[in-house]
């Protein structure tokens, strides 16, 4: 190197030597954590709807920044990962010289300004676990804390190019409980216009609701969090809107791939009583809402493209207050046509009551998990067991990972190395892997931070598996986690999310929609 040269700046991270060992055992919190911002979000989301960006995306070229290889921008020497260990990584880079400042809102040569909405009300992992009767008293401090702590992670850990992520929490007007029953519409944009114009903020990490979610996109701040929303809904507003949960035209499309395969034209072998052994007569449950309605048809297209149909197709109104008197009308359409087995797109709530009219029917169909609302976590699972012997009989497809036991995940283990003296969240996965994606988009987007080049980075970054399935940007997915896992409700089996008796088992491997053999489900197996 002559002298006056810049030296290149190389983060690769060598951190948790012994993390390595452990970090591909599963991810409680992100099951959990997902629950934190989407269990009780999917239940009412509001019907506004805008476009955010008129121009096609562009793709990238697959483990370069968005503008490629420059002076400033290259591949480290020999390659690699940026954090070793870590199977999620990005590439290594190297950066030298200048990162243009401010290339777009909430971005400075030094900062990146990424706002956190604190409502006044309990988190939703707590509501959530308040409707199911769990126990859970994690308060929202202990996030914003986990959170903090996570962004000093990753602020040492990737290359951000000069660049550090800051955390700016702020009190909002809006309420999750309003905007997660159809309401809160108003104080939702409000607080997306504070997110936005007034913290000129370049992401928000806390888009936990549609209401707030759009409030974000209509400033044109980036929103992770989204949860559940249909294909149509994220590619109107790209690159705008993220999120770790699946959209639902994928879940529908998967699951209507694992019906083609798995049940369709087979004796109801996990039924019980008088259902048991008849050839599956299916019924698909979904709420009415244009979203939800966009992933079923999704789903119903693929089984009509294979020359097949559903016995019972139905719906009902996303109201809390209607939902009881719903699941009646909907269990006697179940039990005049006789339906052996029954695929609920639900809330929780509404398969809550759903499964006890079923009960009081004297009647034991089969029951499909399908990967929607996080019924699909233990702590909705434990809240459908204790009510009845329904959830004796579910099984599915999901596209989240066996938990891991508190201290052994991925998030837990970031955390603790920048803050080895505090404990997180339990929820410190979720939060972990949310925040991830936004640190990815950054690294990935290169020096010339802007949305658009944030959505470019993210279709560049290579396929990666890893504790939370495999992971896959492309365009039109705004959702990275694209394979399942074929999953049972196991009693028997104590949770490593709360220590409590009941939790999904699985046979450890994961597949793509339609790569699983035909025949009978492998579930209910004896270990």
């Amino acid at each position: 190197m002559e002298p006056g040269d810049e030296a290149p700046v190389h983060r690769r991270s060598r951190r948790l030597e012994g993390a390595e060992r452990r970090l591909l055992k599963g991810y409680a919190p992100l099951l959990v954590v997902s629950v934190a911002v989407v269990a009780l979000v999917v239940v009412f989301p509001s019907r506004m709807r805008d476009t955010a960006e008129s121009r096609p995306a562009r793709a990238g070229t697959q483990s370069q920044t968005a503008s490629g290889w420059s002076t400033t921008v290259e591949p480290c020497p020999g390659a690699g990962s940026q954090v070793e260990g870590d199977p999620y990584s990005p590439p290594c880079f190297t950066f030298t010289g200048d990162n243009g400042g401010a290339t777009s809102k909430g971005v400075t040569a030094e900062e990146i300004t990424v706002s956190y909405r604190v409502t006044t009300d309990p988190n939703a992992l707590s509501l959530l676990a308040t409707l199911m009767g769990i126990e859970f008293n994690e308060t929202g401090e202990d996030f914003l804390r986990t959170m903090e702590g996570l962004v000093d992670y990753f602020n040492a850990n990737f290359e951000l190019y000069g660049r550090e992520m800051r955390l700016e929490p702020f009190e909002g007007k809006g309420s999750l409980v309003d905007e997660l029953v159809g309401g809160g519409q108003e104080n939702a944009t409000n607080d997306g216009l504070k997110a936005g114009v007034e913290l000129e903020a370049f992401a928000d990490i806390t888009a936990q609701t549609q209401p707030y979610s759009e409030g974000l996109v209509k400033q044109q701040t980036i929103a992770f969090g989204a949860p559940y929303m249909s294909r149509e809904w994220f590619t109107d507003r790209r690159p705008y809107a993220w999120s770790l949960a699946s959209d639902c035209s994928v879940v529908a499309e998967a699951a209507s791939a694992y019906g083609l395969q798995r049940l369709i034209g087979q004796p109801a072998v996990f039924a019980g009583g008088e259902l048991e052994g008849e050839t599956r007569k299916l019924a698909v449950i979904s709420p009415n809402n244009p979203e939800y309605q966009q992933c079923s048809a999704a789903g119903l297209q693929v089984i009509e493209d294979a020359g097949e149909e559903i016995d019972l197709v139905t719906d009902y109104v996303l109201d809390l207050g209607r939902i009881p008197n719903q699941a009646k009308s909907i269990s006697a359409q179940l039990v005049s046509q006789g339906i052996t087995t029954i695929s609920c797109f639900c809330d929780p709530f509404m398969l809550l009551n759903l499964t006890q009219e079923i009960e009081s029917q004297g009647l034991e169909p089969e029951w499909i998990v399908t990967g929607t609302g996080f019924v699909d976590l233990d702590l909705i699972g434990q809240g459908l067991a204790n009510k009845n012997d329904q959830w004796t009989r579910a099984f599915g497809a999901s596209p989240l990972a066996d938990q891991a036991p508190e201290g052994e995940s991925a998030g837990y283990e970031a955390f603790k190395s920048v803050r080895p003296d505090e404990e997180p969240s339990q929820a410190v996965d979720v939060l972990y892997y949310q925040l991830y994606q936004l640190a990815l988009g950054i690294q990935m987007a290169g020096p010339d931070l802007t949305p658009q080049n944030l959505e470019t980075g993210l279709f560049s970054y290579p396929e990666a598996t890893g504790p939370a399935g495999t992971w896959d940007y492309f365009v039109e997915s705004y959702t990275p986690i694209v394979d399942l896992r074929e999953v049972w409700w196991d009693p028997e089996v104590t949770s490593p999310f709360n220590g409590e008796a009941g939790s999904y088992n699985s046979n450890d491997e994961r597949f793509r929609p339609g790569d699983l053999p035909e025949g009978q489900p492998e579930v209910f197996l004896d270990e």
